[in-house]
């Protein structure tokens, strides 16, 4: 009895430790000198500080903090996006899809972001693939977007700002409307069809635009006329609004299809190549609006729908099974405060990022410290830089996480999450500062 007991015991023991093989790491006893470096700044334990620090060639944890503890990641959720995308859409993005009856074109977006957006370019011309269709009647239908405007989470009072814009299933113009003053005494409104909502109110102060919370009227303060600025807010999504904009850009005529067509399976699905531009601006300037909309891209490629909270259900029975316990996913953004990961669990999805791509791309994609995007003005190296990684910031919360190529040009993953301060979050980038020079000097 006694012995058949210990034989279900060790298999119950090999089961579990052959289950969690993945996830496991070899644990080495972090260094003196870095435990103390840590520990000589106090803000590291005064609030809800998580760390974790491992070797990407071995897989080692050189240094850990409450590494499985569940943090707020604001836009350290971004990694999570970028790994969905890569897998999912790999090199190609479906831009619209559509379908041809008689005298009529349907057209359905699936979400892709790109298009007349500024920040990136599209390689592919929908104006020209309109002028080559005889159709007369041209339809815009939305049938195949089930989503709310805004994430679970997100804070309402934020509608006006531009890093909070809505989800659209055919997005035009980031979904901003631009407010130009390029010389003081000119100032321009694009698409221009928003001129016409847009006020001058003399109450308003401090060089400010802003926006009715329930329509598209846009009040400017006075003092804005003679000043050169350039700046964007978000506009209210309607159908009707998008067919109008398409159609005045595009000099097609465009109607919103108010009956609705579902999406038919036999649709054509248009796709354009997937560049790095969209992922870089993503990931280096902490793009809200393209990491939500690259979320419904990647729903309708999995399922026809373009539906946020059914896109992370699905990437965390699949892509995303092995943490799925310890993380909670909300929003492709991280705007959202419903978001939790933990260090380690951010960790497990930069060493899938590393395995995916080449390092030199993997680390493109990133901000560098001292040269480019959140990390332009920290972190810098003395030649080059040495940080790669993705901030994340909102009131009480900042994150960094990404890779280190240390002085010997070994790669490192690092997490560091810290919740629940208050004040200004430049404390804690210092902090850190002495952390990551250590890591660079001494691996």
């Amino acid at each position: 009895m006694y012995k058949n007991q210990t034989l279900l015991h060790l298999c119950w023991l090999l089961i579990f430790t052959s289950a969690c093989k993945t996830t496991k790491l070899t644990i080495k006893n972090p260094p003196a000198d870095l435990v103390e470096v840590i520990r000589d700044n106090p803000l590291f334990n005064e609030n809800f500080s998580g760390i974790h620090i491992e070797t990407l060639d071995d897989g080692q944890a050189i240094y850990q903090q409450f590494s499985n503890r569940r943090f707020t990641p604001a836009s350290n959720i971004k990694i999570l996006t970028l790994y969905a995308a890569l897998e999912i859409l790999n090199e190609k993005i479906p831009t619209f899809q559509y379908l041809s009856q008689r005298d009529t074109l349907w057209i359905w977006g699936t979400g892709d972001p790109a298009f007349l957006y500024d920040k990136v370019t599209q390689n592919f011309s929908f104006s020209s693939f309109l002028q080559s269709r005889i159709e007369k009647v041209i339809l815009l239908s939305q049938a195949n977007f089930m989503d709310d405007r805004f994430g679970a989470g997100w804070a309402w009072e934020d509608y006006p700002y531009a890093f909070q814009v809505e989800k659209t299933p055919f997005p035009i113009y980031g979904n901003r409307v631009t407010f130009h003053n390029p010389t003081g005494d000119d100032l321009n409104i694009f698409p221009s069809y928003f001129m016409q909502n847009s006020y001058v109110d003399p109450t308003l102060k401090n060089n400010k635009i802003t926006r009715a919370e329930t329509e598209n009227q846009f009040s400017l303060a006075k003092n804005l006329k003679n000043k050169k600025f350039k700046t964007t807010r978000p506009f209210i999504h309607q159908p009707s609004l998008t067919a109008r904009l398409l159609s005045d850009t595009l000099n097609r005529l465009i109607k919103f299809d108010r009956l609705q067509r579902i999406l038919p399976k036999s649709s054509i699905v248009v796709e354009r190549d997937l560049s790095d531009e969209l992922y870089r601006q993503m990931m280096q300037e902490s793009d809200n609006f393209i990491a939500e909309q690259l979320l419904l891209v990647i729903g309708g490629k999995l399922t026809d729908t373009l539906n946020t909270h059914q896109t992370i259900e699905q990437l965390q029975q699949t892509l995303f099974q092995e943490i799925k316990e310890d993380i909670r996913w909300t929003d492709g953004s991280g705007l959202s405060r419903y978001n939790l990961l933990t260090p380690r669990s951010i960790a497990w999805v930069l060493r899938k990022l590393s395995q995916k791509l080449p390092q030199e791309r993997l680390l493109s994609l990133f901000p560098a410290g001292g040269v480019s995007g959140s990390l332009k003005d920290w972190f810098g190296g003395k030649d080059r830089p040495f940080v790669f990684a993705k901030t994340g910031s909102m009131g009480g919360v900042y994150c960094l996480s990404g890779y280190l190529k240390t002085k010997k040009g070994r790669l490192l993953i690092i997490s560091f999450m810290n919740n629940n301060f208050l004040g200004n979050s430049n404390k804690y980038k210092k902090a850190i500062t002495p952390v990551l020079e250590w890591l660079y000097e001494n691996n």
